[in-house]
């Protein structure tokens, strides 16, 4: 197993050494100390730790809270506060910082490894989490289908660009909004609004499906979509909000179309009748149509023009 890699923060020399000596007893590596904040964020960048042990008290500008919030926000590193300050000013100041771990001195050499290993093995687990948190936010941007989250109260937390495109409003106008005042849809053929889909859900705890539904854009345009909003449950069975995700009516309807066709196309059988000469082709009614437009006005084919190699020697034939 690899060592676990811990930057000693101190800045008394003798203090800072000894913490060392603990560490590497203990089984870690310790890959550099530093005596102040400016050289921890420094030595924290070249060195790329697992885990910070540092002590609040610092020589220079910055302290030891102030040090770490700045670990956290560039390096996303964890933080153990090893220090002699147990007041209540100081520990409200420390725990700003979230950190993963706080100790009085003196210390002993078993306590000090249990909060170790307790806040590396919770910075991996919170690690994963986050990277999994990133590959959802990437599936939600890229799909077609529109994404829109929800507080237990309504209001809107999330808004996917497909979305944002669909509804005509930005996440950043939206945001904290009541989810009604951002997707307003009536039933087909109505001009009353229905019901919340997402208090729906919520309040009733199950999938609420939007069918035969129109959406009022923000600049007032109406579109047809289908969908279905669904209540967010934890771990306890309390909903603590809702998602919603919706289409284009239109544009599924034209997908479904176009694969119709297609199958249609594949299957086809019989004759269709070709004038040898100059090589149009009847439609049902009698009126007779050149070949590319036919079939494009019959199929989802379309022509790209372009000249084949006999044709483009007859056009442009080759001097000498």
């Amino acid at each position: 197993m690899e060592q676990a890699r811990i930057l000693v923060v101190e800045d008394e020399p003798i203090v800072a050494r000894d913490i060392q000596l603990s560490l590497q007893r203990l089984g870690y590596e310790v890959p550099a100390t530093a005596s102040s904040g400016e050289e921890a964020i420094r030595k924290a960048a070249e060195t790329r730790p697992d885990l910070v042990v540092m002590d609040i008290v610092l020589k220079g500008k910055m302290d030891g809270v102030e040090t770490a919030q700045h670990l956290k926000d560039r390096l996303n590193v964890p933080v153990i506060y090893l220090t002699a300050f147990a007041d209540d000013q100081t520990l409200e100041r420390a725990k700003t910082t979230a950190p993963a771990g706080y100790m009085l001195k003196p210390y002993q050499p078993h306590e000090l490894r249990t909060s170790i290993e307790i806040a590396l093995h919770r910075s991996q687990s919170e690690r994963g989490l986050r990277e999994s948190l990133r590959w959802l936010a990437t599936t939600v941007r890229v799909m077609g289908d529109a994404v829109l989250t929800t507080s237990r109260g309504g209001r809107l937390t999330y808004m996917s660009p497909a979305a944002e495109a669909l509804t005509g409003w930005t996440q950043k106008e939206a945001l904290g909004a009541g989810l009604r005042a951002i997707l307003c849809i009536e039933e087909q053929g109505q001009m009353h609004e229905i019901d919340d889909p997402a208090m729906t859900a919520m309040e009733e705890c199950r999938i609420v499906d939007l069918s035969e539904v129109t959406l009022v854009t923000k600049d007032y345009r109406k579109r047809p979509i289908e969908g279905r909003a669904a209540p967010v449950v934890d771990d306890a069975g309390v909903v603590i909000g809702a998602v919603v995700v919706f289409r284009d009516a239109r544009v599924l309807a034209r997908s479904e179309q176009e694969r119709d066709i297609d199958e249609h196309l594949s299957r086809a059988k019989g004759v269709i009748n070709l004038c040898a000469w100059c090589k149009k082709v009847p439609d049902e009614e009698g009126n007779w149509w050149d070949l590319e437009t036919f079939i494009t006005d019959h199929s989802c084919i379309r022509f790209n023009g372009g000249l084949c190699p006999d044709c483009m020697e007859r056009c442009f034939p080759k001097e000498g």
